[in-house]
C-alpha cells in the first residue's frame, strides 16, 4: 500500500450560489453537487485517482450518509478493509454554501456519532507496518498516536496535514512525529506566532522556515491560498509553489485536501519535492474550477 490514511469522512450536500445570502432571504442555487468530503478521506481518493494504492482508516454510522461515502470511496479504488460501521450511530454530514464571487464557502456541519468510536486493531496495525505513508490530521487521535508507533518500527514516512483553524494542543505529539508537514497559514500562526505578535503578518517563507527550525522533519510547506505555498526541505533551499490560475476558482472546498493527497501521489512515486509540489498546485487549481471536494479530472 503506497499511502494510508486515517480521519474522519463527511457526506457533504454544496450549493453553488452567485452571493451568500442575507438572514432571513430565500436563494436560487446555481448548481447543487454530494459528494464525499473530509480532509484525509479527500485526500485518500485524490492519489487514488491519481494512480497510487490508498487506503482510509474510519468509523463510520450504519445510516444513508455512511452507505454513501463507502460506495464513492469504493469508486475511487480507495481500499476500505479498515472503515469499521458502527451500529446505531450517524456518520458525519455537512451542508456547504460556496460563492461564485469569491470563491469562499461556508460549512454548516453535524459531526455524528461514528467517530468516536474508531479503535486500535491488529487489521490496521497491519495496513499501517505495510505502506509506505502514513497521513492524518489528528483526528482520531488515540489511533493516530499508536499509528505513530507502528510507522516509526516499520520505517513508514509519516505526513501531518494542519488545516486552518483546527491548531489545538493534543495534535503536537503528532505534528512532531511527522516527517512531511503541510500545514495552512493560520495553523503555522498558531505554532509559531506569540500573542504580543499577533499583529505582524510574517511572510509564509518565514514561516516555513521557522517551523523546520522547531520540527527538524523531512519536508515543511506552508499553504497560503491564491498566494501559493512555501516549501522548505531539510536537504535543500527552499522556494515558492505559485498557485495555478486562481482567477478561475469558483469553489475552494477540497482544495487543500486534494493540494495533501497529488502531492503524496507525487512523493511516492518518487517526485522530487518541486515537481510533486506543482502536480499539486494543478490539481488544486482544476479542483477549484469545479463544484465539489473532489471535483478535478484525472489529468489535470
Amino acid at each position: 500500500m503506497d499511502i494510508v490514511g486515517i480521519g474522519v469522512s463527511v457526506w457533504d450536500s454544496l450549493m453553488l450560489v452567485d452571493a451568500l445570502p442575507q438572514p432571513g432571504s430565500v436563494v436560487q442555487a446555481e448548481r447543487h453537487l454530494e459528494g464525499i468530503g473530509g480532509g484525509i478521506t479527500v485526500a485518500m481518493a485524490t492519489a487514488a485517482r491519481l494512480g497510487s494504492s490508498a487506503a482510509l482508516i474510519d468509523s463510520l454510522g450504519e445510516d444513508a450518509a455512511g452507505t454513501r461515502i463507502l460506495q464513492a470511496l469504493n469508486i475511487e479504488g480507495v481500499d476500505t478493509q479498515a472503515i469499521v460501521r458502527s451500529a446505531g450511530t450517524t456518520s458525519s454530514v455537512a451542508s456547504i454554501w460556496s460563492e461564485r464571487q469569491s470563491a469562499e464557502r461556508t460549512i454548516v456541519f453535524s459531526p455524528g456519532s461514528a467517530c468516536e468510536r474508531l479503535q486500535w486493531t491488529p487489521q490496521i496495525e497491519q495496513l499501517i507496518a505495510r505502506s509506505r505513508v502514513l497521513h492524518f490530521n489528528g483526528r482520531h487521535g488515540d489511533v493516530c498516536l499508536q499509528a505513530i508507533r507502528v510507522a516509526r518500527e516499520s520505517g513508514v514516512k509519516i505526513s501531518f496535514d494542519g488545516g486552518a483553524y483546527r491548531y489545538r494542543p493534543e495534535i503536537l505529539p503528532m505534528l512532531r512525529a511527522a516527517d512531511l508537514v503541510i500545514v495552512a497559514r493560520q495553523f503555522a500562526e498558531s505554532h509559531l506566532q506569540p500573542p504580543s505578535d499577533s499583529e505582524r503578518r510574517r511572510p509564509a517563507m518565514e514561516l516555513a522556515e521557522s517551523l523546520m527550525e522547531d520540527l527538524d522533519c523531512e519536508i515543511v510547506a506552508v499553504t497560503d491560498g491564491a498566494a501559493g505555498s512555501a516549501w522548505v526541505e531539510r536537504e535543500g533551499s527552499g522556494f515558492h509553489q505559485p498557485a495555478i490560475s486562481p482567477e478561475l476558482a469558483i469553489d475552494t472546498t477540497g482544495c487543500g485536501d486534494t493540494y495533501h493527497g497529488a502531492f503524496l501521489h507525487g512523493y511516492v512515486r518518487g517526485h522530487g519535492t518541486r515537481q510533486a509540489a506543482e502536480l499539486a498546485a494543478r490539481v488544486a487549481s482544476e479542483n477549484a474550477r469545479r463544484l465539489g471536494g473532489l471535483a478535478f479530472a484525472t489529468s489535470p
